[in-house]
């Protein structure tokens, strides 16, 4: 753990006072940002409750501030920091793992057209420009043959039975608009009463604040006696 820390990578940990307190880590740049990522767990082991995300600087928020340091890329991931006469000299190729290579010799050998293309793949010269040669010259249109699409088919049974499930429809479709015409009235009623007994009450709070405060007022004025921060008159005013 604390060599992945040491790394500037991102680690889960099962939480304990213990271990939660000592994850504590400093990363140099802000590049690798993340320098801990906490998950707390329930009793079900593996389903994350919760996540802490720490950074090595305390005032850092991810979220508000803007992070200027990242290395604007072209299409094919080269840093636009390159010129261009340089940048797209670069000969950007595909990479297929060796266990494919089989079944590519196998699929140039039967198609003679692709062999140049499936050498070119096999032996890491194909780019992009390449790829896109070799498919608008072997893509076709798909044909579609539709005197071969099955026609729907019912039998005289079903067809027997069109005017019953042709009613079993509208009544399936009239109890659900009466059903959905109850829950707008239920929940419709529910929010207006809810409204008024808000607004009733806040009401009678807002009532109560103001006599509150004329009774405040009035007590000051009116008890002498009562008057906690009277300042006593020094004669000169």
């Amino acid at each position: 753990l604390a060599q992945a820390l040491q790394c500037g990578r991102s680690a889960i940990v099962n939480p304990s006072a213990m271990l939660c307190a000592a994850l504590r880590t400093r990363v140099a740049g802000r590049i690798a940002r993340p320098a801990a990522v906490v998950s707390c767990r329930a009793y079900n082991y593996g389903t994350p409750v919760l996540w802490i995300v720490r950074y090595d600087d305390p005032t850092w928020d991810a979220e508000r501030e803007h992070e200027y340091e990242l290395i604007p890329r072209d299409e094919f991931g080269v840093p636009v920091s390159l010129p261009p006469e340089v940048s797209t000299n670069i000969r950007h190729t595909y990479y297929v793992p060796p266990q494919y290579y089989p079944f590519l010799k196998k699929l140039g050998d039967d198609t003679p057209e692709l062999k140049p293309y499936t050498d070119k793949l096999m032996n890491g010269q194909m780019t992009f420009f390449d790829y896109e040669e070799m498919f608008y010259k072997f893509a076709k249109p798909l044909k579609v043959h539709r005197s071969q699409i099955p026609m729907p088919y019912r039998t005289e049974e079903e067809i027997k039975k069109t005017a019953e499930v042709t009613w079993e429809g509208k009544w399936l479709s009239y109890r659900q608009r009466v059903w959905g015409d109850y829950q707008t009235q239920h929940h419709v009623r529910d929010f207006m009463v809810g409204m008024a007994l808000g607004t009733f009450f806040s009401w009678i709070g807002v009532q109560h604040m103001k006599q509150y405060r004329v009774d405040m007022k009035l007590f000051y004025l009116e008890a002498p006696e009562h008057k906690i921060n009277w300042v006593k008159p020094r004669g000169d005013l």
